[in-house]
């Protein structure tokens, strides 16, 4: 289940991360008729050198430790996967073995195809993801909405790990940054920040507060 979190955005680099500063952050940027494009970022560089040790070993706390090749296969079964995802179109890649950086990125047609996108993520990692977190647009009133509830099967498989890999989530945070053509009028979100040139609305949080159910992802953001 913790695999669950990180498939926010991208099931790469995964079984390291449980011993490992990272940041993981999804930015979506929106046009006015509903398409748009995704990107997801799982930054491990503040942890790189002990990523590297990491990447020496067979399995952490149970979960098995990929290596280079097998990291590589997986993005490539899923960025094919994605490439066959209906209203999915230009997938891009990058796997960063110096500073470890990974992001996957993809143009969407519209809001089903974003949606799409993430239950191929969820199909693929054998997670039930879309079913936490899921977004709409309205354009008649030009209304962005993302739905996200807990689940509280992360927290139980958190409570798993041993405690010096639990303490180093602490430094371990998610952030949703949601990029708009037209001026933001009002978001709803509590940790919700309104960018200087009000066109993006930028969320973020310690990871284990989303762990934990002590933080809410579900935003409804109305643009002009």
């Amino acid at each position: 289940m913790i695999k669950k979190v990180y498939l926010l955005v991208i099931g790469i680099f995964i079984s390291m991360s449980l011993s490992s500063c990272f940041d993981i952050v999804e930015e979506i940027n929106m046009k006015s008729d509903g398409s748009g494009a995704i990107v997801g970022i799982l930054n491990m560089s503040k942890s790189r050198t002990k990523v590297s040790s990491l990447m020496k070993l067979d399995k952490i706390d149970g979960f098995k430790i990929p290596n280079q090749a097998e990291i590589r296969k997986q993005v490539t079964t899923l960025v094919q996967l994605l490439k066959n995802t209906k209203g999915i179109s230009n997938v891009k890649y990058k796997l960063d073995f110096t500073n470890y950086i990974a992001s996957i990125s993809c143009d969407f047609q519209d809001v089903n195809a974003l949606n799409a996108y993430t239950a191929t993520l969820a199909k693929h990692f054998k997670s039930n993801l879309n079913t936490y977190s899921s977004y709409s647009y309205n354009s008649s009133n030009k209304t962005f909405e993302r739905s996200y509830k807990h689940n509280p099967e992360a927290k139980k498989e958190f409570d798993k790990l041993k405690p010096e890999n639990q303490k180093s989530f602490d430094q371990a945070f998610y952030t949703s940054i949601y990029r708009f053509q037209q001026t933001v009028l009002k978001q709803s979100n509590a940790s919700g920040k309104v960018s200087t040139n009000k066109q993006a609305v930028m969320i973020k949080v310690p990871i284990p507060t989303l762990i934990n159910g002590k933080a809410n992802l579900a935003n409804t953001i109305v643009i002009k």
